[in-house]
């Protein structure tokens, strides 16, 4: 079990009852926020969603924690809720004092709080994480300045990845991975498409920009990587014309971005896309992962 997962369970075990679905992801995201350990190194990352900060990461594992028998859905008072199950242990004393200590901090501040009075405290202290809401929003959505972005979610949650997204002012994802597919949750062509509809950012796919998997044998450092994206410049995309005319109108049409795997633009092929698109839509390139590179067409 992942600490982060100790760390909820430890949360509903320090509240002695059967905590609410807001409940939960409000004290999640306050441990995340405010406490000195946040929670762990690798705890949930939230975004805006429809009543303040949301992850979808969050509720994905609970629902796995409630597979495995560690908690049971309930209601109370006709409210969605999880309890903890008798006589299954949590694992929670395996976590480290401070996580504890913070963890329970926060519970023992809001435990005893109303809904609305938990709500309007994080909705003032964050007001960021209002921009999606169905209650009251304190902040709006961005709006990118033209460019042609590029971002690669390496080591990210795909909360992480759309809240990016989301500050940055970006409407649409054009993933261009080959194989849209990945162990980490979130980020497989379907369930990224999915969730990203969620938060009003649009999803389209162009695996033909890839690069195809059995070019990418071999890549032992820099100068391979070298030689690929020279092949992929010369050989890959004078084969896609029609794609790239497409990619060209999609980025005109409204803030989108290149999306790959690899966090360092300099390591993927997106970085070699966006300067060919960049005379074509006449913007310049900016990696949402580093620096701009290229400002090709524009004089």
């Amino acid at each position: 079990m992942l600490n982060r997962q100790k760390s909820i369970l430890y949360m509903i075990e320090c509240a002695g009852r059967p905590v609410t679905h807001l409940e939960l992801t409000k004290w999640a995201f306050l441990l995340s926020q405010e406490m000195p350990t946040g929670g762990g190194s690798v705890f949930y990352d939230f975004l805006p969603y429809r009543f303040g900060p949301f992850s979808f990461l969050l509720f994905r594992e609970i629902d796995n924690l409630v597979r495995d028998g560690y908690l049971k859905a309930v209601k109370v008072n006709n409210k969605d809720a999880w309890a903890r199950m008798p006589d299954v242990p949590s694992n929670a004393r395996s976590l480290s004092g401070n996580i504890r200590s913070d963890a329970a901090r926060v519970v023992e501040r809001f435990v005893d709080s109303s809904p609305d009075k938990l709500l309007d405290y994080v909705y003032d202290t964050f007001p960021w994480y209002t921009a999606n809401s169905e209650l009251r929003q304190l902040e709006q959505r961005r709006i990118a300045s033209p460019a042609v972005y590029t971002v690669g979610y390496e080591g990210w949650s795909v909360d992480r990845l759309l809240n990016e997204l989301m500050r940055h002012g970006i409407e649409r994802i054009i993933d261009v991975r080959r194989n849209p597919v990945a162990r980490r949750y979130g980020f497989h062509k379907t369930t990224l498409s999915r969730i990203a509809g969620k938060v009003n950012i649009e999803y389209v796919h162009f695996p033909q920009l890839g690069i195809p998997g059995e070019m990418r044998h071999d890549l032992d450092g820099i100068a391979a990587y070298e030689r690929l994206f020279d092949r992929y410049i010369a050989e890959l995309l004078p084969r896609e014309p029609e794609a790239l005319s497409e990619v060209a109108k999609l980025i005109k049409e409204k803030p989108s971005v290149l999306m790959c795997m690899e966090a360092d633009p300099a390591m993927c092929h997106r970085t070699h896309l966006a300067a060919a698109l960049s005379p074509t839509v006449e913007l310049s390139v900016r990696h949402l992962r580093g620096q701009t590179i290229c400002k090709a067409g524009l004089n």
